[in-house]
């Protein structure tokens, strides 16, 4: 095939010109460093696109299959798995996106690959992880942060090359690092009108391990519709799986959530959608009506109080005997196992293959 024809065909992939003003232009697609095999190859991706495939091929997408999204430790094939909960946040976002005119690849990147980081067994498990590392005097864990470390420095496009990551775009890595769904904002902009730089974006990673309560702000709208989209994606889901399995009845739900949001994941998913488009039409930012954002927060109170906080039930449900410090035992095992492989330098360990060997290469 000529040029002329790949340039064609380029062409009609990419889609700046039915981008709005508030939307990131696929020219405008930033990358740590210049890739020299692209010079070459026939490639008519546009970055963002390319972005989205290099997520959905890598070792770490492919461990979402085995995580859950809450419940865990349960013969359920209808629970929610992290797997489908990052596709059904790509759906909501892109939604979105066609709606405000934003760029959909890169709403899309960002969904994919936001909950990479997440341990295994929900969110106790990256509670448990983040009190073995306060034990031993180290940084908090901070699955957002985590993801970043996973495509930025253990994954490898070339595993024969030094090259370190998967050399993703600036806009897809802030939008994954900044997009934690479960703060409550009624409504929400880019930080900064001209962007961030790689040094932002460092020192953002770095600070997520030291203080990950620090709130992070996209530096796009498509992180944005992303990091809004994530909670409109579980909060409703989250419920479906709490009564199908038991742990909660559907007419426990807030009468007032009921009555503002509804009371099945199809119609929570919608009336949020629906209000979040009608309020972004008019606006600069992307967010909620007041009434449909207090009803959200009720309803993620009513999930934390009755979902994801209820140890009586983890308990109950998981096993009879003492499941939480068992697990802790097993996290700490591992983390002792690979400071004796560093001690005597097992090179076959994973903390030689998949860490020390990353600080020679730099």
């Amino acid at each position: 095939m000529d040029n002329k024809k790949i340039e064609q065909l380029r062409l009609r992939l990419r889609r700046d010109s039915e981008i709005g003003i508030h939307g990131i232009l696929d020219s405008q697609a930033v990358r740590y460093y210049e890739e020299e095999d692209k010079k070459d190859y026939k490639d008519i991706r546009p970055p963002f696109f390319r972005d989205v495939d290099r997520i959905v091929h890598s070792k770490a997408y492919a461990r979402y299959i085995d995580k859950t999204q809450v419940f865990f430790d349960i013969i359920n094939a209808n629970i929610t798995h992290r797997s489908l909960h990052v596709l059904i946040v790509s759906r909501v976002a892109e939604q979105i996106s066609r709606v405000l005119k934003l760029n959909n690849d890169l709403c899309q990147a960002i969904s994919l690959g936001h909950d990479i980081g997440h341990a295994p067994y929900g969110h106790l498990g990256e509670q448990i992880l983040d009190k073995i590392g306060k034990k031993y005097n180290l940084d908090n864990f901070s699955h957002n942060a985590q993801s970043i470390r996973w495509l930025s420095y253990l994954e490898r496009r070339f595993p024969k090359k030094p090259a370190r990551g998967l050399n993703l775009t600036l806009q897809v890595l802030d939008g994954i690092l900044c997009h934690d769904g479960e703060i409550n904002e009624q409504e929400l902009k880019p930080t900064k009108i001209n962007g961030k730089t790689w040094e932002d974006h460092f020192r953002e990673y770095e600070d997520c391990f030291k203080n990950n309560t620090i709130k992070r702000i996209p530096m796009s709208y498509e992180g944005c519709a992303v990091r809004l989209g994530d909670a409109i994606s579980y909060i409703g889901r989250d419920i479906e799986d709490a009564i199908l399995l038991n742990f909660i009845k559907r007419r426990d739900i807030p009468d007032n959530c009921k009555k503002v949001l509804g009371d099945t994941n199809r119609k929570i998913m919608n009336n949020l959608i629906m209000d979040l488009l009608e309020f972004s039409l008019d606006n600069d930012t992307i967010g909620y009506t007041k009434e449909v954002f207090e009803a959200l927060k009720e309803l993620k109170q009513f999930n934390y109080e009755n979902i994801y906080l209820r140890r009586d039930l983890l308990k109950e449900k998981y096993s009879q005997i003492n499941f939480l410090e068992d697990l802790t035992v097993k996290f700490e095992l591992i983390f002792e196992t690979c400071l004796n492989d560093l001690k005597e330098e097992n090179y076959n360990s994973s903390i030689f293959k998949d860490h020390v060997e990353y600080i020679d290469d730099g």
